[in-house]
């Protein structure tokens, strides 16, 4: 297997790619570190990602550093673990994950963006976006290697997963599920559609610790925890 720390920061960068370029804003990967050129457009997103163990991080960087390989040491920032880096090989044959009555659609439209939006954010914390498009703007659905997808359930939008596919990696994100309708096979259903997305590709992602086991029980194998380095005095 490449790297497979390499693969999950690679995958993690190219979701931050996607979404930065949603928001208008740059992104760039010299392929030892991925980062934002400018400001940090969301609070959810990161500023940089290292692609290599022994990336130079530079002074400028804003926001949070995700030091995949947890090696570094960055002067001025305060780290702490974060994530479970996790991988599944494209010939890992799981069993069928079936819920009655869950449907997973893709998100064609804008107004299913907003839906898928909409689920995310409340299914993760709670919470409504600020405004629609906050994290995911009209004509995200159009952006090459990106598939966004919600599950409903007795007619109820029940959670959500993304998939965003480069040449190397199907890095799986977003995989959200109501509280109410935890515990069911929905975020294993959820995660198993965004890998199908790009069937012919190893699976990456970064699980919660509340994911961790749902992750492992359909086949993917923790490889590494990253740090996230956040500056010591943020600005407000």
């Amino acid at each position: 297997m490449t790297d497979p720390i390499g693969l999950c920061a690679h995958g993690e960068a190219a979701w931050h790619a996607v979404a930065y370029r949603s928001l208008d804003s740059g992104w760039a990967d010299d392929g030892s570190l991925a980062r934002a050129t400018g400001s940090v457009p969301h609070p959810f997103l990161l500023g940089a990602v290292t692609l290599v163990a022994g990336a130079t991080v530079p002074d400028d960087v804003p926001g949070v550093v995700c030091d995949s390989y947890a090696r570094l040491l960055l002067p001025g920032r305060q780290a702490e673990p974060t994530g479970f880096w996790m991988i599944r090989e494209q010939d890992f044959q799981p069993e069928p994950v079936r819920v009655p009555g869950l449907t997973i659609q893709v998100a064609e439209t804008d107004a299913d963006v907003a839906w898928f939006e909409y689920v995310a954010f409340l299914a993760a914390d709670g919470r409504l976006p600020q405004r629609s498009g906050e994290l995911h703007p009209a004509g995200s659905q159009l952006l090459p290697g990106l598939t966004l997808l919600v599950a409903e359930l007795d007619g109820q939008g029940v959670g959500t997963s993304l998939s965003v596919a480069t040449d190397r990696v199907n890095n799986i994100g977003a995989v959200t599920v109501m509280p109410s309708y935890r515990g069911r096979g929905v975020g294993a259903a959820l995660t198993e559609a965004a890998i199908a997305a790009a069937p012919g590709l190893p699976a990456t992602l970064s699980a919660t610790p509340a994911g961790r086991g749902v992750y492992a029980r359909i086949g993917f194998t923790e490889v590494g925890r990253p740090l996230h380095h956040h500056p010591a005095n943020p600005l407000p």
